[in-house]
């Protein structure tokens, strides 16, 4: 995707942003659709509200250390995101290791894809969350977003997300796991998650797909939450892991 339609598609997000009362979007890169560099000049047009996570070619290569580092250090990029069907790894693969021990290193945190599909549909297991487990035993000090809840895998998370350090966004899981229990099945869950390790996730790709920004916000509004619990998820969770 080259720089003109990248900004295109973040015109019709910061219009929905607006919309729906939204501060800040976390921008996610990868290499095969928008580059670290178009993606950090997206990011400097509008500082304020767009947070960006570098993407690599290759999670298991020293190449991927030093795009991280690039990124970080010198295009502004303030965490790292992981597709395990796109990229053919498993977080609990060791040759990963070094690449998340850096982004570590960086204070940096990494979002890992945990949901069916990707380039290869239907392929889950190399992104069931149980995995990350593994990983954290390897680099207890990163810190690691769940994408997607895990979905359909979301019970390992009472377990995986009791770990330090790990953390789940809602995006698509939330409005799943919604759908097959219900609302009061949510909000405890969510409890049992814990509410400090729960980030809001839109995974917006456009108006066309299903206006799935609107349905997290106004699930999330409806959940038997106390304000307090509404705003850690909505933005005060990620604000602390990012430092703003």
């Amino acid at each position: 995707m080259g720089i003109e339609r990248a900004a295109c598609h973040v015109d019709l997000l910061l219009e929905d942003m607006e919309e729906r009362g939204v501060d800040r979007a976390l921008v996610m890169g990868l290499p095969e659709m928008i580059t670290n560099e178009q993606l950090s000049e997206l990011v400097k047009k509008h500082p304020d509200k767009i947070t960006g996570f570098t993407g690599v070619r290759d999670p298991k290569s020293e190449d991927a250390i030093r795009e991280l580092d690039h990124s970080v250090k010198a295009l502004g990029l303030r965490g790292l995101k992981l597709h395990p069907d796109c990229h053919s790894f498993s977080p609990s693969d060791r040759a990963i290791v070094p690449l998340i021990r850096r982004a570590a290193e960086l204070d940096v945190p990494t979002l890992i894809h945990s949901y069916p599909g990707g380039m290869r549909r239907g392929y889950f297991g190399t992104a069931a969350p149980d995995t990350i487990d593994d990983l954290k035993a390897q680099v207890p000090e990163a810190t690691i977003i769940i994408g997607h809840m895990g979905y359909p895998r979301y019970l390992d998370l009472l377990t995986v997300a009791q770990i330090p350090g790990v953390f789940v966004e809602t995006s698509w899981g939330l409005t799943s796991i919604a759908e097959l229990h219900g609302l009061e099945f949510i909000a405890r869950f969510i409890r049992m998650i814990g509410v400090d390790n729960v980030l809001f996730g839109s995974d917006w790709i456009g108006k066309q797909v299903g206006m799935e920004q609107e349905k997290q916000l106004e699930l999330i509004n409806k959940l038997d939450l106390t304000r307090e619990e509404r705003d850690k998820i909505l933005g005060e969770n990620i604000s602390k892991i990012l430092k703003i």
